[in-house]
């Protein structure tokens, strides 16, 4: 099964990643400042491939393998 992972390069690290919001196991996690944030981090463990995280990136920082 494919999982997903985050490409950095094209990731604005929003802190309003609606990313993390969309993943229906909580697989995508994203440490926080008040306006600033890191790169989300996609756990492959809980990720179940359902691409939600995919199509809702405005960025196409998303991408399976």
């Amino acid at each position: 099964m494919k999982k997903a992972f985050i490409v950095k390069n094209k990731c604005d690290q929003s802190p309003f990643c609606p990313v993390k919001r969309v993943c229906p196991t909580g697989a995508v996690t994203q440490k926080r400042k008040f306006l600033k944030a890191e790169h989300p981090v996609i756990d492959a463990a809980l990720c179940i491939g359902c691409k939600k995280c995919v199509t809702v990136c405005p960025h196409g920082a998303v991408a399976m393998k």
